[in-house]
């Protein structure tokens, strides 16, 4: 375990008054106020320094995001597997709570990271905790990352793994009609293409989507939360037109339906949703309108705006006790519904 670890451990649990302290004065946006422990955090990480390098930056937030995640659940085992994919084999790791029955449910999960950077280890945690408040399998998936790999590569490979799923359902102790899709940020896009795509192709739709600070549209808005959270820690908007460029590079399919599901004229007849998003990030009411826009079209949804989080809460569950809180109140109501 990382002294870094420790230390943010050990800062989780102080009195709030003393955070904020240690923090500086407290920051509001759009009338939101900032978790202290966040705002601690940020200031402990300073200003990045613009990074050309993929991957290096990809082993860097690797590092970071090690020393933020929260708590495993000691009761969830996990194990890696290997699924046929449509470039081969992909990885997956599969999590599965204690005393887990046959015929169970399961949860499909795609992390966070732009389509561009992190892996499994990014959101390991919470996939304990989903795994452990849903008594389900939990299939995260290391889908392929741009740009590498052309988009829409990382939505054939989930759309692959949805297929393998209900194809091999019950070899792999599940109930094919208790599949729900889950993802943060760029995992939450990839949850909700899911949802479009196997509605429109007919036969078993997911039994639920939840969407954390979910990325919805490739459009950078000169309004509202891009512009207020520009500059928010650890998502800004430079960096969401780094992800824009580094995956619809000179444009291309930067328009495509799969990158852009809020824009979706057909929103109707789509599994329950759970939407998290969160008031310190930019693509905060990108998240918010895809809720309203779900909800109009008739479809039953749960949403929280978590307002003093930040994006990638998921992963700070190490760093702010109102994160971690978070991160299992999506868990139980998703439990709720599968």
């Amino acid at each position: 375990m990382s002294k870094d670890r420790v230390i943010l451990g050990i800062l989780k649990n102080l009195p709030n008054f003393i955070v904020q302290r240690l923090a500086g004065p407290a920051v509001e946006i759009d009338g939101n106020r900032l978790d202290a422990n966040i705002q601690l955090l940020a200031k402990m990480a300073g200003t990045p320094e613009a990074e050309t390098d993929i991957n290096k930056m990809r082993a860097d937030i690797h590092a970071n995001f090690t020393n933020l995640d929260g708590k495993r659940r000691a009761s969830v085992k996990s194990r890696e597997a290997h699924i046929p994919g449509p470039a081969g084999d992909m990885l997956a790791r599969i999590y599965e709570p204690a005393n887990l029955p046959d015929n169970a449910p399961a949860v499909l999960f795609f992390h966070q990271g732009g389509l561009v950077v992190m892996d499994l280890d990014t959101d390991d945690a919470f996939c304990t905790i989903l795994a452990d408040e849903c008594k389900a399998k939990v299939i995260s998936l290391d889908y392929r990352l741009c740009p590498e790999h052309n988009f829409p590569a990382p939505i054939d490979d989930a759309m692959a793994l949805w297929d393998y799923v209900q194809a091999n359902a019950a070899a792999l102790g599940i109930d094919g009609a208790r599949v729900a899709v889950a993802g943060d940020s760029a995992g939450g896009l990839i949850s909700s293409v899911i949802c479009q795509q196997v509605r429109d192709a007919g036969g078993v739709q997911p039994a639920a989507q939840l969407l954390a600070y979910p990325w919805v549209s490739t459009q950078l808005a000169e309004t509202g939360s891009a512009v207020s959270c520009a500059e928010c820690f650890p998502l800004t908007s430079s960096t969401m037109e780094f992800f824009n460029a580094t995956v619809f590079p000179e444009g291309k399919h930067i328009d495509h339906p799969f990158a852009n599901p809020l824009h979706n004229d057909n929103l109707a007849n789509l599994p329950p949703a759970i939407i998290g998003t969160a008031g310190f990030d930019p693509i905060r009411d990108q998240g918010n309108d895809y809720a309203d826009r779900l909800k109009a079209a008739g479809n039953q949804v749960t949403h929280y705006c978590f307002n003093s989080l930040s994006h990638s809460y998921l992963s700070l569950g190490n760093v702010s006790k109102n994160a971690e809180k978070a991160g299992i109140t999506l868990a139980r109501d998703l439990a709720k519904i599968i």
